[in-house]
């Protein structure tokens, strides 16, 4: 079975290059580029994962986040947060608004992998 994967980045670029090395990995990819967009593909292509950067400008990561979470059809889709801050107290914040899983930039593409591959495992164990 070849896993669905909803990239969220703002930056164009970003996006291609997550896109290719998850590709060659064998992940379908869906690519957005704003946090609406992202909320919208969710819904209709139901990903196996998210991985969605916080830093966008026309709704933040957290937010779509929260509106995920908040619908029943994308409530039990798993989010990768990626962030550019990695001070422990936005780490915190994270993890206490419920974030399981997050990537601090720049990243390692191995990263990304062993990280949607373990909320992969993990959201087929709770079914």
């Amino acid at each position: 079975m070849k896993y669905k994967v909803l990239a969220v980045d703002d930056e164009a670029d970003v996006l291609k290059l997550v896109e290719m090395a998850l590709q060659v990995e064998g992940y379908k990819v869906i690519r957005a580029t704003c946090g609406k967009e992202a909320l919208e593909l969710a819904e209709k292509e139901k990903p196996d994962v998210i991985l969605l950067d916080i830093m966008m400008p026309d709704m933040d990561g957290m937010e779509v986040f929260k509106r995920l979470k908040e619908k029943d059809e994308t409530a039990q889709i798993p989010v990768i947060m990626v962030t550019g801050v990695s001070e422990k107290e936005n780490i915190k914040q994270l993890l206490d608004e419920g974030v399981k899983y997050y990537i601090i930039k720049p990243f390692d593409f191995t990263d990304i992998s062993s990280k949607i591959g373990i909320a992969i495992k993990e959201s087929e164990e709770e079914i």
